[in-house]
């Protein structure tokens, strides 16, 4: 009789070979640069004003050749790039012209941009809404004459009342409407909305009169950042879209910082660039955040996609909650709470986490932090199908001590034991996945092919 999770010698060869073409398959996908169409979308932060080499129409968007689009662009190899991107644009101007350029130019609505074929759309939107801008100019005037006060705050949030905060929080809808309309008008393509870097000193480090800025000044504008990123961040968990944290790559490269370390300009800008924004390399730095994101698969960086994820400083992002356990707990026959044997509807109630990917076959869950991904593989598609398979790439335990009862199927693939269920890939001596399945599925070399396939690729 053989033992239950039997598989032959044969077998055995044959599943191995399938998961070294699946983890070459999987490396390749990691690296895999996005060709297609790439779309970009954005105010000031994304168009890079004065920022050599400005071009496109109309000129007065300040747009630069070497903003982050540009350079994500070039690093992922798009085929088309569209980049749209404007100076003071507000999130109502995705849908409506913007014609208070200061030139007289008028930028058509940025959604005119959106095509049904884009592969990769971009969006950089919501300091205007809250008038962040608007908001560190004033503060910079008040604290000409106040350099140790709390000038800044008392007018912005005089008595605790922030108005800037309820002005962050109003634009949540308007920023799930940005995202929704690109869902819309792309459907196929990837979405990610960039955040905002991280502009001045830490711990409210004051350099007066540089910067006319008081510590408490400083601290209460980053405070600012801070919050809104967060309300992205959270917005992108609820809409189906990344987040790009590009806070925890900007800092210590502040306004008070010394040229070449400075990468964000002050009210008299050293580089080119416009007072309080992004100069050249502080564009480089948002391309690099940008790009660490889109390199990778979806959904390995955190929340939907990226998502939640982390937030700005490296901390949980708003939204992160929603994700799955950091390390889900991998028992008989389940993952976490994705258990064997869940309709779609039953996997729904029981997971209330929303998918990264949802194809016919499979949803895919982020875990927590970025930490992995949770798969649920159905047995057939449509409404009866059940989760036969589910694997998780978020174990991260050390291999030896976690399944000392192993049973070695071939290079890499392991049972955690005789009599298990349980299925282990592993790499450099660490479970890179864990998977659970029944027995139907373990027997059969086709059918575990099929579900380890759709599960990592």
């Amino acid at each position: 009789m053989r033992p239950q999770g039997y598989i032959s010698p044969v077998s055995k060869l044959a599943l191995c070979l399938t998961l070294a073409v699946l983890i070459c398959a999987a490396a390749g996908t990691a690296t895999a640069r996005a060709a297609g169409v790439y779309v970009a979308l954005g105010d000031s932060y994304t168009s890079g004003p004065l920022v050599p080499n400005q071009h496109g129409e109309p000129i007065d968007c300040g747009r630069s050749d070497h903003n982050y689009p540009s350079l994500v662009a070039a690093a992922l190899k798009a085929d088309t790039f569209v980049d749209v991107s404007c100076g003071s644009a507000q999130t109502k101007h995705m849908t409506e012209p913007q014609t208070d350029l200061p030139l007289g130019g008028t930028n058509p609505p940025q959604f005119n941009a959106l095509r049904a074929d884009a592969t990769l759309v971009t969006v950089g939107i919501g300091g205007n809404d809250a008038g962040l801008v608007g908001v560190a100019e004033k503060c910079a005037q008040l604290g000409l004459t106040n350099p140790t006060g709390t000038a800044c705050r008392d007018y912005w949030a005089p008595g605790g009342n922030d108005t800037v905060a309820a002005k962050i929080e109003a634009a949540k809808p308007k920023i799930a409407g940005v995202l929704q309309g690109i869902h819309q008008r792309s459907p196929g393509a990837r979405v990610a909305i960039v955040g905002y870097p991280d502009v001045l000193p830490k711990n409210g480090e004051s350099c007066y009169p540089m910067v006319p800025l008081s510590p408490d000044d400083i601290r209460y504008i980053d405070e600012l950042i801070v919050r809104i990123n967060a309300m992205i961040a959270g917005q992108a968990a609820a809409n189906d879209a990344e987040f790009i944290d590009t806070y925890a790559d900007s800092g210590g490269h502040d306004v008070c910082k010394l040229p070449p370390e400075r990468w964000f300009e002050g009210l008299v800008p050293t580089e080119p660039a416009y007072p309080l924004h992004p100069n050249g390399k502080g564009e480089a730095s948002m391309g690099r955040s940008a790009i660490a994101v889109l390199s990778r698969p979806r959904g390995e960086s955190g929340g939907p996609g990226a998502g939640p994820g982390t937030g700005p400083g490296g901390g949980p992002a708003a939204g992160a909650r929603r994700c799955l356990a950091r390390r889900p707990a991998v028992g008989r026959r389940a993952i976490g709470r994705v258990r064997l044997g869940l309709t779609r509807r039953g996997l729904a109630r029981r997971v209330s986490a929303p998918t990264v990917r949802r194809k016919r076959h499979t949803f895919t869950y982020c875990a927590k932090d970025g930490a992995g991904l949770v798969v649920a593989v159905f047995s057939k598609r449509g409404a009866t199908g059940r989760v036969e398979f589910i694997l998780s790439t978020a174990p991260a335990r050390a291999f030896t001590r976690a399944y000392p009862a192993r049973v070695r199927l071939g290079r890499g693939l392991y049972l955690a034991s005789r009599h298990s269920r349980r299925l282990l890939g592993v790499s450099g001596g660490r479970v890179w996945f864990a998977a659970v399945t029944n027995r139907r599925v373990l027997g059969s070399v086709p059918r575990l092919t099929r579900d380890l396939k759709l599960a990592l690729t």
